[in-house]
C-alpha cells in the first residue's frame, strides 16, 4: 500500500511539472505564429476561445522570421499552429520536418483550388490578392494615375518612389518575386531561367527604395505619404482605408491570388487544440470575420470583402507552388545578387 501511494505522489508531481513547463498542455492554450497583426488575432482568439475553451495567444512577427524560429525549435516546440503562409514555404517547410500531417474536415466545404486536397499537411484559409498601393493625395500632388500594370511600374518617374518588402524575410515579396520569375520567363526556360522576369526585376529596382523585412510596413508608409507606391496584399490596403488613411490599390494582371494557408506545428505541444483551430479557422464564422478585415474567403458561401474587386473579375497568375519551394533558396541568391544589391534592406 505504501509503495502505491509513493507511486501515486511520483506520478502527480511528474503531471505537475509537465504541465508547468511544456507550454500548452495543463492550462487549455495553443499558440500561433502569425504576420496577422496583433488587434485581429485577439478578434479571432475571442470567438475561438468562445467556442472552444481554449486560449489563444499569438506571436506576431514577418514570415521569414516565423520559419526560422519554427526551425529553430523544432527540437522542442513552442508553437501548435503557423497561420497565414503560402504553400510555396509550407511545401518546404514539410521537407524540413517542421509541419504535421492534419486535414481538417471541414476542408471538404472550400472552394476546391483553395483545399490543396493532395496536401495532408496545410489547407488554404484565406486570400488576398498581391496589389500596387499607392497614396492618393501624393498621386494627386503629381498628376498621374497610378500604376495599373506591371510594365507601369517600371515608368522613370516612380525612382526611389516604390517600397516592397524583402523576398527573403517576407511572404509579400517572394510572393513578387516568383510572381515576376514566372510571368516573364520563354519556352525552353527551366529552373530560374527567366531571361525577361530577371531582366524586369533589375529594371524595377531602379525604381525601388527600399526592401523592409516587415511585410506591412510598406503599406503603413504609403498609408502615412512617406512614399507613394508600395507592393503589399490587399488585406493591408483595407485595414488602413478603414483606419482613414488616403491608400487605395489596383491589381495587376494577372494576378497573384494564392491562398494563404494554415498549418499545425511539427510535435505541436497542444495537437487536440491545434485540431480544433484547424477545424475553427475554416468554419462559416471565422471566415465571415476575416472578410471584415480585408480577407477573401476560401468558403464559396462568404462573399468578398466590401468593396473589393469580384474574384470572377480577377484573372489569377498560376503559380507553381511547388517550383516556389524546390527553387527558393537559388530563387533569394539570385535576387540578392543581381538585383537588390545596393538597396537598403530596413526593419
Amino acid at each position: 500500500m505504501k509503495t502505491w501511494k509513493n507511486l501515486m505522489i511520483f506520478g502527480l508531481a511528474v503531471a505537475f511539472i509537465l504541465g508547468t513547463s511544456v507550454p500548452g498542455i495543463a492550462n487549455g492554450k495553443i499558440m500561433v505564429y502569425s504576420p496577422w497583426k496583433d488587434e485581429i488575432m485577439q478578434k479571432f482568439g475571442e470567438m475561438f476561445s468562445k467556442e472552444t475553451g481554449i486560449k489563444l495567444e499569438s506571436i506576431n512577427i514577418s514570415t521569414g522570421e516565423i520559419h526560422a524560429r519554427v526551425k529553430g525549435e523544432k527540437a522542442r516546440p513552442q508553437a501548435d499552429i503557423w497561420h497565414s503562409v503560402r504553400a510555396e514555404l509550407l511545401d518546404k517547410a514539410k521537407e524540413e520536418g517542421l509541419i504535421a500531417s492534419y486535414k481538417p474536415a471541414n476542408a471538404k466545404l472550400l472552394l476546391p483550388p483553395y483545399a490543396y486536397p493532395n496536401e495532408p499537411a496545410f489547407t488554404g484559409t484565406t486570400m488576398y490578392p498581391l496589389v500596387v498601393g499607392y497614396n492618393v493625395n501624393a498621386l494627386k500632388k503629381m498628376g498621374v494615375e497610378p500604376p495599373k500594370t506591371y510594365e507601369d511600374l517600371l515608368n522613370p518617374r516612380w525612382k526611389d518612389n516604390i517600397i516592397m518588402p524583402h523576398p527573403a524575410a517576407s511572404g509579400t515579396g517572394y510572393a513578387f518575386l516568383v510572381t515576376a520569375v514566372q510571368l516573364f520567363r520563354e519556352k525552353g526556360e527551366t529552373g530560374i531561367q527567366s531571361k525577361k522576369g530577371w531582366d524586369y526585376l533589375i529594371k524595377l529596382n531602379q525604381n525601388m527604395s527600399q526592401y523592409p523585412r516587415s511585410g506591412s510596413a510598406p503599406a503603413k508608409l504609403v498609408a502615412t505619404g512617406e512614399y507613394p507606391l508600395c507592393i503589399t496584399f490587399y488585406d493591408r490596403v483595407f485595414q488602413l482605408a478603414g483606419e482613414g488613411y488616403p491608400i487605395a490599390f489596383t491589381t495587376p494582371s494577372p494576378t497573384f491570388a494564392e491562398p494563404s494557408c494554415t498549418a499545425i506545428v511539427g510535435g505541436a505541444p497542444n495537437m487536440d487544440g491545434a485540431k480544433k483551430f484547424m477545424e475553427f479557422i475554416l468554419s462559416k464564422g471565422a471566415q465571415e470575420l476575416a472578410v471584415t478585415l480585408g480577407n477573401y474567403s476560401v468558403r464559396p458561401d462568404v462573399a468578398p470583402p466590401k468593396g473589393a474587386v469580384p474574384l470572377k473579375d480577377i484573372k489569377v497568375f498560376q503559380d507553381d507552388y511547388k517550383w516556389g519551394s524546390k527553387y527558393k533558396k537559388e530563387l533569394l541568391n539570385e535576387f540578392n545578387a543581381k538585383v537588390a544589391m545596393g538597396k537598403k534592406t530596413t526593419q
